[in-house]
């Protein structure tokens, strides 16, 4: 059988990150000549003569699929095409020695043909054909024989996933329909790119996986997706609008560190390299471009992002306060069982922490803890099963300038029912969250809350203290106390950890505050002035005849603090108001409290 392919699509197809060039392209490929292999994030890797195919050195399930993509070796042929042909042989003997060992569907590890590797792997080698018919035209017949076998197993939609997965599927399958001129699989990858834009992104921006780094790793990848498609029809369909709207989305959830909250499978990483103000903005600390329009902006697939502002001449955007919330769908691809949890980042650190990503083995029990509930900071019912099906509900919110008011409903837990409430008062330094749990039976019920790692702790009764270097936050139960612990690294069950980078276990103190029963509530005070005595918390329920509660805390020759909570409403106060006079004002102005 003869085969063709067009030079000009392969070689502008090459573009992206990892197939651009690049300044580090003469030091990998020399390492690869001497037979060094790394795949980062893991170790240095000795290269066999002849691979076997079936190595798995660390036992990471990501190292072998990164072998297997193959990517590692296009150095070599960005080099070659530099004009240093030293990598030429090297890159032809892996590739057919791969070919030869792996066969379709057949290949000699679980990954060689996994969903996303094969596609990576097609456009290496498609990329690479201008090269062998420079250098090595002897190898051709191979390399497009067996990059027609790929497109042939893309084109079948039984080994089509779904997320960034099924993306790089549909890119591989354009990448290859274009370099062999074969316009049906360039018509059935446009097909399917464009019905899946539709799900993966909503009108706001937000893509369908649960991670704040995925969503700029998808954006980053239709971005290019788009790039390609117009690189062949000349112009990508309407439907790729829908990812304009994701830079904006992605500067909300950037913390004023500039760095991502932690929200699923996300790592420590900083939002920048996107041509849009607002990421200019976060990315530049405020020297740069435009901050969003809204201080708080809700998404309705399930993000809060808000923060106390994004700074002017008296307070620069580093010095802002900032938090998240989550709903929605608790089975997102790369999210977590995060429903009501919220995130705290005060005077240039994190307070409350997210329990990170840490790696993808399904096995590893650690892996298990930052995927489940346990790992955020929100309620933990012991003995129960957490349904990943559920979906965790934004009842009502209500944004002001002074403060924020969100209610939420969760139902994940067969037989109980969480209802959540979380005010953020930004005048009185404070967040109030109440959480009232209804059981069919009794239940062991907790609010968990993980610290900071580098943060010391000390109780006072039942008043937990967070002392970081930069700032105090209070954590004090409001009405009848709870049973109040704070644990730190512990197995057994896992508990008081988290994870800010690949397979890094940091312990962190962490705070849990349980009741037993039918019907509780619990409901903290958490309280960031910065103060250095505990607050006194004082509460009065049903204040004024009414279904209204009011949280009082003071210090030493400090006002009263209040905030009147009601159905739907609340009112704050600064200047020691009664209880009762808040809540006449609370009910009066339907929940705008003194200025």
């Amino acid at each position: 059988m003869t085969f063709s392919y067009s030079e000009l699509a392969a070689r502008s197809q090459a573009i992206g990150s990892h197939f651009s060039p690049l300044s580090t392209d003469h030091a990998e490929a020399a390492a690869l000549l001497r037979g060094e292999l790394t795949l980062k994030p893991h170790r240095l890797w000795r290269l066999p003569e002849s691979p076997k195919w079936n190595e798995n050195p660390f036992r990471e399930v990501n190292w072998v699929a990164q072998l297997h993509m193959l990517r590692w070796l296009d150095p070599l042929r960005r080099r070659a095409d530099a004009g240093d042909p030293s990598g030429v042989d090297l890159w032809v003997a892996t590739v057919t020695s791969w070919i030869e060992a792996n066969p379709p569907g057949r290949g000699r590890a679980t990954y060689s043909w996994g969903d996303m590797v094969e596609a990576v792997r097609a456009m290496i080698m498609c990329f690479g054909l201008p090269m062998l018919t420079e250098h090595r035209p002897e190898a051709l017949t191979v390399v497009l024989r067996s990059i027609e076998e790929h497109g042939r197993w893309l084109e079948d939609p039984k080994h089509v996933r779904k997320g960034n997965h099924a993306l790089q599927q549909h890119q591989g399958l354009l990448v290859i329909g274009a370099v062999l001129e074969h316009e049906e699989w360039v018509d059935l990858a446009v097909e399917r790119m464009t019905a899946m834009l539709k799900t993966s992104y909503d009108e706001e921006g937000i893509n369908e996986e649960g991670a704040v780094q995925y969503h700029q790793i998808n954006y980053s990848w239709w971005s290019l997706t788009k790039r390609r498609v117009e690189l062949v029809r000349g112009a990508a369909p309407a439907e790729f609008r829908r990812i304009e709207r994701a830079p904006l989305a992605l500067a909300h959830a950037t913390r004023p560190d500039g760095t991502y909250e932690l929200i699923g499978d996300t790592e420590v990483f900083s939002l920048r390299g996107i041509p849009h103000p607002a990421v200019e903005f976060v990315a530049s600390g405020g020297r740069e471009g435009a901050p969003p329009p809204e201080r708080v902006k809700t998404y309705a697939s399930g993000y809060v992002f808000g923060r106390s502002g994004w700074g002017d001449d008296d307070r620069p955007f580093s010095e802002h306060t900032f938090y998240s919330l989550r709903f929605g769908p608790q089975n997102r691809i790369h999210g977590h069982v995060d429903g009501g949890s919220l995130t705290l980042f005060h005077r240039g650190a994190p307070v409350l922490v997210d329990g990170g990503k840490y790696a993808y083995d399904a096995v590893d029990p650690f892996r298990a803890h930052v995927l489940s509930r346990a790992a955020h900071n929100s309620v933990v019912v012991d003995g129960v099963e957490y349904d990943r099906t559920a979906e965790v509900t934004l009842t009502r919110s209500e944004i002001r300038e002074g403060g924020e008011d969100f209610e939420l409903l969760d139902r994940g837990y067969a037989g109980v029912e969480i209802r959540r409430r979380v005010l953020v008062l930004w005048d009185l330094e404070a967040i109030v969250v109440i959480d009232d749990v209804t059981a069919e039976d009794p239940v062991t019920a907790a609010q968990v809350w993980h610290l900071e790692p580098s943060a010391g702790h000390r109780k006072e009764g039942a008043v937990v203290l967070s002392a970081q270097a930069t700032t105090k936050t209070w954590f004090a139960p409001v009405g009848e106390a709870p049973e109040v612990s704070v644990v730190k690294g512990r197995t057994d069950p896992w508990q008081g950890w988290t994870s800010y980078r690949w397979r890094e276990k940091t312990p962190t103190r962490t705070v849990l505050m349980a009741k037993t029963g039918n019907r509780l509530r619990l409901q903290t005070l958490i309280d960031f002035s910065g103060a250095d005595s505990a607050p006194e918390v004082t509460l009065h329920d049903n204040v004024a005849g009414t279904a209204a509660h009011v949280v009082s805390w003071t210090r030493p020759g400090q006002p009263v603090r209040s905030v009147a909570v009601g159905p739907g409403w609340f009112s704050r106060d600064s200047r020691g108001s009664s209880p009762d006079a808040l809540v006449r004002l609370g009910t009066d102005s339907f929940g705008v409290g003194p200025p």
